[in-house]
């Protein structure tokens, strides 16, 4: 929790500032001053985001039915201290780089389309059976619902028109500095990684199905990563971006359309075979599944746990909303919806398939042309999905990592193309190995939520809340801000622990506990992925860089 001094007196700027979005830095002579401020210390961006929230607050503070709601929302952000004294300060004076335009029912459809997974709950159920698969969908509903909601808090204290939050990266940074940004911004790139790994693997499979000659796996994921990484090198995705709502609409016609194939024939016994290694039998159900492994049971939680990590991007999509504040109804609306979807999917198909339930869910429907229609919209579905994520990965790379070597480089000049094509290539590179060497969704799924999506859901947003709390309760205790001016904390590090914890004691042990679970259920979860996937090499048609196709 470092802060630096800051001196916003015009004639003591420096001749470095920095953009709106933390980290890119610019040079004043080549760009309009106008567009950027200097990077400011934690009290001077509260008392930016201060002056926010009072603006906010009174937009929505007499909605009749959130009244009460609002009103504890404010006096938990409100700092006393923070206040300006009458005197008038700078404003951020560029609408283009403050613009917000987004409404809360935009952030749903954003947020639908983020954390939809229904595709992997059948087969976890199969794995716990319905008693403990319910309960856990509903636990990870009201743990990632009130991880998303302090996430959404933290926005808010930091948040300003000023100094605007754009990234789950920027909140990190602002508590923790450089160090907790790049840890954020690692696990980040993982995710998104290991996820296009996973989304690869389901569009190799769905083209699989489609021929009823079957082609060399190995050449056919080769060809469709190729594909992917050509579109993917373009520099703007913005209309690959705008497609993901449409594919996430489509993705839900797909899932109720599977529905009535599989309530009305028997499992694909092929299918089962090949992917699951469960031979054909009779149809079995149960409350809790009897005689599990511990490896089955720990991949299946960590699959549920992976189809609500959608959590992790709520920063980048309320930072495009014109009312930041309104947030929480989209994110309830949306994960109550996803939460529902879930239920009715994954205890229909488990209802009618018991451990036949295949992941994904589409390879369940035994009817021929059945599987082939829903497979081929899988498979476009999973293409854009694919480019985007893999987009995003190099994005990810390019503006974190590269200038680590070079900061002057631009993506617009001929050696940062260059650059920029080598990290495409490299990129895919690993989504390939990870695509061809573990093709199994499940296993690829599961050991991802284990090492990324566990840590960035259920652990980073609490410590975030945490530090923010304590960061807010000792700037209320100092009282000599007059007039108000940028300065470093008048407390030490050990009287700035004692202060939160005094106050906030019960809530750190609460937090506390809570992400040393978490944290336990992601080693847990690391090992029995890594387990399933020799069981599934051992028991299936699936190999490494093999030409036999696992489906």
């Amino acid at each position: 929790m470092s802060e630096e001094k800051v001196d916003i007196s015009n004639d003591k700027i420096d001749t470095t500032y920095v953009s709106h979005e933390i980290g890119s830095t610019f040079s004043k002579d080549k760009v309009d001053e106008d567009f950027y401020l200097q990077e400011p210390d934690i009290h001077t961006r509260m008392f930016y985001a201060q002056r926010f929230i009072e603006t906010q607050y009174e937009d929505i503070k007499s909605e009749k039915y959130f009244q009460r709601w609002n009103d504890f929302i404010f006096k938990s952000l409100k700092i006393n201290s923070l206040n300006d004294n009458g005197v008038e300060y700078p404003k951020w004076e560029n609408n283009n780089l403050s613009m917000r335009t987004g409404h809360w029912m935009v952030g749903v459809g954003l947020v639908t389309s983020e954390i939809m997974g229904a595709y992997l709950v059948p087969n976890s159920m199969s794995m716990l059976g319905f008693v403990p698969s319910n309960i856990l969908l509903v636990v990870f509903f009201f743990v990632t619902l009130f991880s998303g909601g302090v996430i959404w808090w933290v926005f808010l204290l930091f948040d300003s028109p000023e100094y605007p939050v754009k990234t789950f990266a920027d909140l990190a940074y602002i508590i923790g500095g450089q160090p907790f940004k790049q840890i954020v911004i690692f696990l980040q790139l993982i995710a998104v990684i290991l996820s296009t790994g996973t989304i690869v693997i389901a569009a190799a499979q769905c083209a699989i199905i489609l021929r009823t000659d079957r082609m060399c796996w190995v050449g056919l994921m080769a060809l469709i990563a190729g594909l992917m990484m050509c579109i993917s090198s373009i520099k703007k995705l913005s209309v690959i971006g705008k497609y993901c709502l449409v594919v996430s609409f489509c993705n839900y016609i797909n899932l109720f359309v599977q529905l009535g194939y599989i309530g009305n024939d028997p499992p694909n016994w092929e299918n089962a075979m090949s992917l699951l290694g469960v031979p054909q039998g009779a149809i079995e159900t149960f409350a809790i599944v009897p005689g599990q492994s511990l490896m089955n049971r720990v991949v299946s939680v960590s699959n549920l746990s992976f189809v609500f990590a959608g959590s992790i991007v709520f920063p980048e999509v309320i930072s495009e909303m014109k009312k930041p504040w309104e947030f929480w109804k989209s994110m309830c609306t949306a994960q109550s919806f996803i939460l529902g979807i879930y239920l009715i999917y994954g205890n229909f198909i488990y209802a009618h398939q018991g451990q036949f339930s295949n992941v994904p869910a589409v390879f369940g429907v035994s009817d021929e042309n059945a599987l082939k229609g829903l497979g081929f919209m899988t498979f476009i579905t999973s293409f854009i999905q694919g480019i985007f994520y893999g987009h995003i990965a190099c994005k990810i790379i390019y503006k974190n990592y590269i200038p680590i070597f070079n900061k002057s480089i631009k993506l617009t000049s001929k050696s940062g193309m260059i650059i920029w094509i080598g990290v495409v290539i490299i990129t895919w590179i690993a989504i390939f190995v990870i695509g061809a060497g573990v093709p199994q969704v499940g296993a690829v799924s599961s050991f991802t939520s284990a090492l990324t999506m566990i840590p960035l859901t259920f652990v980073i947003p609490f410590i975030l809340h945490i530090s923010a709390l304590y960061i807010a309760t000792n700037e209320n205790d100092i009282v000599d801000y007059k007039p108000f001016e940028p300065v470093t904390s008048h407390t030490s590090l050990v009287q700035f622990w004692k202060n939160g914890y005094s106050k906030y004691w019960l809530l750190s042990v609460f937090y506390t506990g809570l992400c040393l679970a978490s944290l336990s259920l992601s080693g847990m979860g690391l090992w029995a992925s890594v387990e399933y996937m020799k069981y599934i090499f051992s028991s299936t048609s699936a190999d490494s860089f093999s030409c036999v196709s696992p489906v």
